[in-house]
């Protein structure tokens, strides 16, 4: 039945629902109509009559701006004008009812078609080109964990031992936002309790009733619905995690999820992902405690050509950049961070070639930086690389999984180093000497004497090989429980935390379902170990009824772990391993997340839009603070950049449009280089006037050595190196979880996220080089 037609007789028969003579009023109101048409109006009325607990979130949902309303204890996000229109039709039915909701969305409908139906000629604001969003490539730790938007009263105890009532605004697993009656200053970095009073007398457990949870408070902030405090949990209770887990994902139909946290979420890790695979720098992990410093490095496509250009009389000569006389003196000036220039280069004498490497430090002690330089410049493989240096500790910023272990020789990681290749116009000293002929003999200093280093392992950030560790091929018999299904098949090869398994009959076991698994054949040779509900998750099925499982719980692990590994060790001649691929290496996202260490430099990311090129995203680490004040230079958002230094006087044309269109037509991969000397001048109202120039801007080399010098006098100059190289998109596959999430709430933003990276085909890195040019 349509009850659009009776929607006025409707709304009059509302206030008289409760009344005794309501099923009279109701037959003279619709008079004529048939019972049947009178019973279901009845049950209509009763249906709209049902009190309701859905908040109303018109954020996404409107262009008008939107601010918190609470009626009845229920916090909505409402324009003003559906504000009345709730406080209307809580008033026609008494209370916050089905109807009511209805009411709303129905009146912010009409509004839409209204503003459709009388189009509004809006002067859109002057957009900046030069300005773009800060993607913070390591925010594992600003925000953890999805919110879910959800009003509860709650009390805070502060340090100070005083009681506050206050109410939540949005909950995870690792913090709260919570709103408070009235402002305060409070003490940041205190650790607050709170008491989930609401909630723990609605659910009457254990892990939250009468609990006091340890919080720590890292922001406080008057917004225009109240006054919030920031909170992040730091009570050590998995019970409490875990209710607060279920509580979301059992409500989150209910109360909104913030799936614009899936967002960001899924945009950084694909943005890391293409700045993992497109870094030119080398990460070089090292323990300055030991003599042999170097423990490992990172390679990928971009950077693996360093490593190759170390190597002399097949001989990797990185360790010896790090030998202990050198590491000590250069710890020395790290204050705690270190940058230099190194130069390095080989040449060969009577069949034998040598190998020689100096910092910018050690050629300026030794007077001989123009005698090195000069004479290492004729050399096919002179090189220049940029140095950093700074202290490292490995700390897993995210959860990882029980057969994800951290490798030991994380352990011992003290300091990360960065090498960069450059290619450098940037000398300006003049040598008085250059005339004269110098002893190239001086030069032996500097020669790498070792032979042999020893063994540096060198790990890929992007594996061919996936395998975590040996598999042995094995034979035996297993029986399967999924759910109610049980069913017989046997392994086909095995580790100490996975399986390969085929099974009897065609079974179809979804991915990553849960199962149990009994070894038949293997719990006959223990009376150590039970072999029996050990618990594996699905990875993938193969061809021919094949699966590949994974061990799911900490218990089965541990049994697994040590029932293999002691039947190994006790039959080495019966267990076979499966060859690799390539040689073995720790975790690759242990990798990837002790790799974004050497995210330090600004990186800018290029999409086509239109076969026009723009830089459309950026990042700059909090930590590069020379680069964040350039790139923030008349931004008026700390979470945006702008690329003013890269793009003023037609700069854009010169080192980005002209090398895209030039490598479109080469077979070699993009690769452009420059340094960028960048002028700031301080001009009225706290502005900054920038000029940019290239080498080729300056007539001759003197006028550059004078337009250095007198800026350098003035403190008015930045120097830059300018990286610019093609990347490729990463797999949306990297993200694919978030992507489901953010699907089934908001399909636009999932479409956005593609959009977005899918475009990005280059990407810019530029590191700060004022320090090495000018001197201190």
């Amino acid at each position: 039945m349509d009850f659009k037609a009776y929607q006025s007789q409707i709304r009059t028969l509302i206030p008289l629902r409760n009344k005794a003579d309501f099923s009279t009023m109701l037959d003279k109101v619709f008079f004529g109509e048939s019972t049947s048409d009178k019973f279901l109006i009845k049950m209509e009325l009763s249906r709209l009559a049902k009190p309701c607990s859905r908040i109303i979130d018109l954020r996404e949902k409107v262009t008008d701006e939107t601010q918190q309303f609470t009626h009845q204890d229920i916090m909505h996000y409402l324009t003003p004008s559906a504000d009345k229109e709730l406080t209307a039709a809580i008033k026609l039915y008494g209370e916050y009812t089905i109807g009511a909701y209805e009411q709303v969305l129905e009146h912010v409908q009409k509004v839409k078609q209204e503003k459709s139906a009388k189009p509004v000629a809006k002067i859109a604001p002057e957009v900046d080109p030069n300005i773009t969003e800060n993607i913070q490539l390591d925010n594992h730790s600003k925000q953890s964990a999805a919110r879910m938007f959800f009003v509860s009263k709650i009390t805070v105890i502060l340090e100070d031992g005083s009681e506050h009532q206050a109410s939540t605004s949005n909950i995870s697993i690792t913090g709260l936002k919570v709103k408070l009656s009235e402002k305060s200053n409070y003490l940041d970095d205190q650790f607050i309790k709170v008491n989930f009073t609401a909630l723990g007398n609605d659910y009457k457990d254990k892990a939250i009733t009468g609990q006091k949870i340890t919080y720590r408070l890292v922001k406080q902030q008057q917004e225009k619905t109240g006054f919030y405090l920031y909170l992040n949990l730091e009570d050590d209770k998995p019970a409490f995690v875990n209710f607060i887990k279920l509580f979301i994902r059992s409500n989150q139909h209910k109360y909104k999820l913030d799936v614009h946290y899936y967002f960001r979420l899924a945009r950084e890790k694909l943005i890391r992902t293409s700045t993992l695979m497109g870094l030119s720098s080398l990460p070089i992990y090292l323990n300055a405690t030991h003599s042999s410093a170097l423990i490992f490095s990172l390679r990928n496509q971009a950077n693996k050509e360093i490593i190759d250009d170390w190597r002399c009389d097949n001989s990797n000569q990185l360790p010896f950049l790090f030998s202990e006389k050198r590491l000590a003196a250069m710890l020395s000036m790290a204050k705690p961070t270190l940058a230099t220039t190194v130069y390095c280069f080989t040449y060969i004498s009577e069949g034998e070639e040598f190998f020689l490497s100096a910092t910018e430090e050690e050629l300026k002690k030794e007077n001989l930086k123009h005698l090195f330089i000069e004479y290492g410049r004729t050399k096919p493989n002179w090189r220049c690389y940029h140095l950093t240096l700074q202290n490292y500790v490995y700390k897993a910023k995210k959860t990882y999984g029980l057969t994800d272990i951290k490798p030991s020789i994380f352990d011992d990681i003290t300091h990360v180093a960065t090498l960069t290749e450059i290619a450098t116009n940037e000398i300006i000293e003049i040598d008085h000497r250059s005339d004269e002929k110098r002893d190239l003999n001086l030069l032996n200093i500097f020669v790498h004497r070792e032979k042999q280093p020893a063994f540096v392992p060198v790990y890929d950030l992007f594996p061919d090989e996936l395998r975590k560790e040996e598999r042995y091929s094995f034979n035996s018999a297993i029986k399967l429980t999924a759910g109610k299904d049980i069913c017989s098949g046997k392994i086909v090869d095995f580790s100490t935390s996975g399986l390969k398994i085929q099974l009897g009959a065609k079974e179809s076991l979804a991915r990553r379902s849960l199962i149990k698994i009994d070894f038949i054949d293997l719990q006959k040779l223990s009376k150590q170990f039970t072999l029996s509900n050990i618990e594996y998750r699905v990875i993938s099925s193969g061809p021919n009824n094949t699966f590949h499982l994974q061990v799911a719980t900490r218990d089965s692990y541990l049994t697994m772990h040590q029932f293999f590994s002691i039947l190994i060790k006790n039959n080495p001649t019966h267990f076979q391993v499966i060859p690799l691929k390539a040689n073995k290496q720790p975790v690759t996202s242990r990798l990837r997340e002790a790799a974004e260490s050497a995210l330090h430099p600004a990186f800018f990311y290029v999409s086509t839009q239109n076969c026009k090129a723009k830089i459309s995203l950026s990042s700059i680490a909090d930590t590069s603070k020379a680069l964040k004040q350039l790139f923030n230079i008349n931004s008026k958002d700390s979470y945006e950049n702008n690329h003013l230094a890269l793009s003023n006087r037609r700069l854009l044309e010169r080192i980005l449009h002209t090398p895209l269109r030039t490598v479109s037509t080469l077979e070699n991969p993009l690769n452009f280089e420059c340094t960028i000397y960048v002028q700031k001048i301080l001009v009225a109202n706290n502005k900054w006037k920038i000029n940019s120039y290239l080498d080729e801007d300056f007539k001759s080399k003197e006028s550059k050595r004078k337009f250095i010098l007198d800026n350098k006098e003035l403190k008015q100059l930045q120097i830059l190196h300018y990286r610019l190289t093609s990347i490729k998109a990463p797999d949306l596959a990297v993200v694919s979880s978030e992507v489901n999430i953010i699907s089934c709430y908001a399909k636009h933003l999932s479409q956005r996220i593609e959009e977005e990276i899918l475009k990005i085909n280059a990407m810019i890195q530029v590191i700060d080089r004022t320090k090495q040019i000018l001197g201190d």
